[in-house]
């Protein structure tokens, strides 16, 4: 597995607390937990972004257990109960794997996730054989 497949997992997370908050429970994020970890090979600062992600996932689940949500995507719940902060994680993630193990698929999803948390473009209009070309 890869931080993309945890940057998944984290998505799938938050669709869950906010599509169905009552799935959220102790059991349910320990399982949770244990295939992510798997995802990042218990890297500590991938774990950091992965226990905030938790944090987040259960402040969704408080606020939709009452009903689900009435927004039309689950993202869109995400923004209105965490705001741009609810993506640092998966920016996170995505942010430390681009820094270890570079590739033209982590260094998109860093334009992605950026944006999603800074409202900004990343490196914009630079492709990844440009960025990693020697300086």
């Amino acid at each position: 597995m890869s931080a993309l497949d945890a940057v998944e997992l984290v998505d799938a997370l938050y669709r869950r607390a906010v599509e169905t908050a009552a799935e959220i429970d102790d059991s349910s994020l320990a399982e949770w937990m244990e295939e992510a970890f798997a995802a990042v090979g218990h890297d500590r600062d991938q774990a950091k972004a992965l226990r905030a992600a938790i944090r987040f996932a259960r402040k969704l689940a408080t606020r939709y257990a009452s009903g689900a949500s009435h927004l039309p995507d689950w993202r869109n719940g995400v923004d209105e109960a965490l705001g741009s902060r609810g993506w640092e994680p998966q920016l996170d993630l995505v942010r430390h794997a681009l820094a270890t193990s570079p590739s033209a698929e982590l260094f998109e999803a860093m334009k992605a996730r950026h944006r999603a948390v800074h409202f900004n473009e990343w490196m914009e209009g630079v492709a990844y054989e440009a960025w990693r070309a020697p300086r």
